[in-house]
C-alpha cells in the first residue's frame, strides 16, 4: 500500500496525549519491576521461556510486500483468527500472514495449520518492543481477532498509518466501563481503528458510547457461526472409547467457583452411570479438581495422562472441547454460573448439534443468548439443582432434546455469512 493510499487519522487530542504518556511511564515502571523477575520465571513460564525475545519484539524479518499481521488471545478466538486466516490467503494469494499470541497452543494452533509465515508471542506494549516488531514486519494491515486492546499497538498503527481492524469484534459490559471512565485512553486505541467489525448491535452501542465515530463501526454478525470443526479434525475415538456407550455430559470452560457448585451434580451424574466429561477454563485447575473429586470417592482421569477407566474426564488440552461437545447428550457452557465472568462461546455446542444449557451470567454473548433463549433452543439455569435437573430431563426426553437442537439450528443458520461479509468489506478496503 502506498503511503498516500493509507488511512489518514486525526491527530490526538491534548487529553489523549496526556493519557499515552502516563500509560507509558506507568508500563515502564512496571516492567523494570517485572524484569527483575525474569530469570525466576523462566524456570517455570513457558511463555517466558518460549517468549522472551518475541516480548521485546525480536522477530524474524519479513520481506513479502503484503504482509498481514492477525493477533488472536484465546483459544476461542484463535478459531477465529484460523479461519480469517485461510479466506485472507484465498482473497490475497501472495500474502505473509504473521501471528500473534499470548497463549502457546494458540501459537502451536497455527503453526499446525501451516497459514502463517511466522508466529510469535506479542509483545510487551512498549515503545521499544512494538517499535521493533512494526520495522521488522512492516505489515500492510493489522488485524485483531474479538478483543485485544493495546495503547502503544494502536498507536503505532497511528504513526504508521497502517490500517487497523476488528473482526468479529466484542466489546464487554466491563471493558466499555473501563474506557468510560478513561476517555483519553479510549482515543488513544479506538481512533487508530479504520475499522470496527462487531458481532451485535450491542457491541456498536458500546463503542459508540465510549465516542467511537460510527462510521468506523459496522455490524457484520458472529464468524464463529461459521466456524464449525470439520468433521475428523479432532479424532475423538479415545473419547469415544472412554464413553463405552454411556450417555455423557459435558461441563466445559468451568472456572472453579463453578466447579464447586457443580460438584454434587459431577458426582450424581457420575453414580447415575453417565461418563462426565469436565473441561476446566485453565487447564491448569485439573489436577487440583482430581484431587477434590478423590476426596469425594469420585474416579477421575486426567486427559494429558491417557483415558483411564474412570467416572469423570478432566479435560486439561487445548483444542478439542469444541469437538468433544459433539459426544454429549447435554452439555453447559461455563463462565455463565460466575457472576464476574460473563460466559463463554455457546455457539460451540449448537454447532455439534447438543443440547445447550447455561447459568444467568452471559454477558460477553448477551445478544446471542437472548436469541437461543427466545426461540426455546437452551436452557437457562440459576444453580447447581437447575442444572441437574435440566441434565436429567434431557437424556431423558429425546423428543424434547431433539426439538431444542431444531430450533437451535435455526438461530445458528440465521447467524450464518460473517465471515464472507467481514472479508468483502476488508478487501475492497485493501485493494
Amino acid at each position: 500500500m502506498a503511503a498516500e493510499d493509507r488511512p489518514v487519522i486525526p491527530a490526538l487530542s491534548l487529553r489523549a496525549q496526556a493519557a499515552l504518556a502516563c500509560y507509558r511511564l506507568g508500563f515502564g515502571v512496571a516492567g523494570m519491576a517485572a524484569a527483575a523477575a525474569v530469570p525466576w520465571l523462566s524456570l517455570y513460564s513457558r511463555r517466558v521461556k518460549e517468549g522472551y525475545a518475541d516480548y521485546f519484539g525480536q522477530v524474524r524479518r519479513c520481506t513479502g510486500r503484503d504482509v498481514f499481521w492477525i493477533h488472536a488471545v484465546s483459544m476461542g478466538e484463535a478459531m477465529v483468527a484460523y479461519g480469517f486466516a485461510a479466506e485472507l490467503k484465498r482473497e490475497f494469494a501472495d500474502c505473509e500472514i504473521v501471528f500473534t499470541s499470548t497463549h502457546p497452543d494458540v501459537i502451536a494452533g497455527m503453526r499446525r495449520r501451516g497459514l502463517a509465515a511466522q508466529t510469535a508471542y506479542f509483545p510487551l506494549d512498549t515503545p521499544v518492543g512494538m517499535q521493533r516488531i512494526f520495522e521488522r514486519w512492516h505489515p500492510r494491515a493489522v488485524f485483531v481477532s474479538e478483543t485485544d486492546f493495546w495503547p502503544e499497538f494502536s498507536t503505532q498503527c497511528r504513526q504508521r498509518r497502517i490500517p487497523l481492524y476488528l473482526i468479529n469484534g466484542r466489546i464487554s459490559s466491563k471493558i466499555a466501563a473501563f474506557y468510560a471512565h478513561c476517555p483519553g485512553l479510549a482515543e488513544v486505541v479506538f481512533s487508530a481503528y479504520s475499522l470496527l467489525a462487531v458481532q451485535t448491535d450491542s457491541d456498536a452501542s458500546r463503542l459508540l458510547a465510549i465516542g467511537v465515530a460510527p462510521e468506523h463501526i459496522a455490524v457484520l454478525g458472529n464468524m464463529k457461526a461459521d466456524l464449525t470443526i470439520a468433521p475428523g479434525s479432532v479424532d475423538l475415538s479415545a473419547f469415544i472409547a472412554w464413553i463405552a456407550g454411556r450417555r455423557a455430559v459435558v461441563m466445559g470452560s468451568l472456572h472453579p467457583g463453578e466447579f464447586n457448585m457443580l460438584l454434587p451434580v459431577i458426582k450424581s451424574q457420575a453414580a447415575a452411570g453417565r461418563a462426565v466429561i469436565v473441561a476446566p477454563r485453565n487447564p491448569a485447575f485439573a489436577a487440583e479438581w482430581q484431587q477434590i473429586l478423590f476426596k469425594h470417592d469420585v474416579k477421575s482421569s486426567l486427559r494429558s495422562q491417557g483415558l483411564a477407566s474412570a467416572q469423570v474426564l478432566l479435560l486439561d488440552s487445548m483444542g478439542e472441547l469444541a469437538a468433544v461437545y459433539s459426544l454429549a447428550g447435554a452439555a453447559l457452557v461455563g463462565g455463565s454460573l460466575d457472576g464476574d465472568v460473563g460466559g463463554h462461546n455457546p455457539l460451540e455446542v449448537i454447532q455439534q448439534s447438543v443440547p445447550l444449557l447455561m447459568g444467568l451470567n452471559c454477558r460477553n454473548f448477551a445478544d446471542l443468548v437472548a436469541e437461543l433463549a427466545a426461540a426455546e433452543a437452551m436452557i437457562s439455569c440459576r444453580d447447581g439443582e437447575d442444572v441437574e435437573n435440566s441434565v436429567n430431563r434431557l437424556l431423558a426426553d429425546s423428543d424434547f432434546a431433539s426439538a431444542m437442537i431444531a430450533r437451535a439450528a435455526a438461530v445458528l443458520a440465521a447467524n450464518r455469512g460473517a465471515l464472507a461479509r467481514t472479508m468483502r468489506l476488508i478487501a475492497a478496503r485493501l485493494r
